[in-house]
């Protein structure tokens, strides 16, 4: 009932604006012409006429340049309930930021890589320790065995330097956050949006990746504590719902593209 009831609504409330104008401007009018008879030039009703006249005459202008503003809601989409978030502009937002969340994604993997490769070299760096002889002449030769040991372990501990000097680690936490909160934020805002101006939903592979990839973002998210515990379950659970991210993301990218191309063809949509 209160959809079939918003086309009226949408309706009487022009035709007020349309009577609050055409009201502005009569008034308007009215007090202009009613200064006919004015003092001599310098006197006080003449300052005092020619003051009401600016103003009335500032009231009429205003009135009526805001008249063809009274009726927009019939460029609208669903009648101007929503104003300009039913508009084009505002519908080009999802479309537009979430390709670049996919590149922020693949970003965010390429520094969670990293960092993962930073923690796991200690740990080859500490194997490689083990395999060295606990007493050792200084003075004795060095087998080519344990040299090249050695050499790994060099080579290694200079890797491990340079990975610690990219502070893979934080870059990675806060790119993470960055992509939580404007994934979730911007996919809940397009999912609005088309209920704006249509007031409905599509359901169909569009739709369920993204929901999917939420669910897999919130997931990942809920990982965090037990890997900072060490815990390789969570760590692989982590990779592995972000792998299954990343795919979701890539395959939903040409519907996306699709729905962009039938927003930006639409004439009847105003930009705002």
């Amino acid at each position: 009932v209160a959809r079939g009831n918003a086309p009226a609504r949408g309706r009487n409330a022009r035709l007020l604006w349309y009577g609050l104008g055409v009201v502005a401007v009569v008034v308007a009018l009215d007090l202009t012409s009613a200064k006919v008879f004015v003092g001599p030039p310098g006197s006080q009703a003449a300052v005092s006429a020619e003051r009401e006249t600016d103003v009335a005459s500032a009231l009429a202008a205003a009135a009526g340049a805001a008249l063809p503003l009274l009726a927009p809601a019939d460029a609208w989409a669903k009648g101007g309930v929503w104003g300009p978030l039913e508009g084009k502009t505002s519908s080009l937002v999802h479309p537009f930021i979430m390709p670049c969340l996919f590149l922020v994604t693949m970003y965010t993997g390429f520094l969670g890589l990293k960092w993962r490769q930073t923690r796991l070299i200690s740990g080859e760096i500490s194997d490689l320790k083990k395999q060295l002889p606990k007493e050792e002449d200084p003075e004795a030769k060095v087998s080519a065995a344990v040299q090249s040991i050695k050499d790994q372990i060099a080579e290694l501990t200079a890797e491990r330097s340079d990975l610690v000097k990219g502070q893979y680690k934080d870059k990675h936490y806060q790119t993470s956050a960055v992509l939580l909160g404007g994934g979730i934020f911007f996919t809940v805002y397009g999912v609005f949006n088309t209920f704006f101006r249509t007031e409905k939903l599509f359901p169909g592979p569009h739709l369920y990746a993204g929901a999917a990839i939420c669910v897999c973002w919130a997931l990942a998210a809920a990982m965090v504590p037990y890997m900072e515990k060490g815990n390789e379950t969570a760590r692989t659970a982590h990779i592995g719902l972000n792998c299954i991210n990343v795919a979701l993301f890539a395959w939903q990218l040409p519907t996306g593209f699709e729905i962009l191309l039938k927003v930006w063809n639409n004439a009847n949509l105003p930009w705002f």
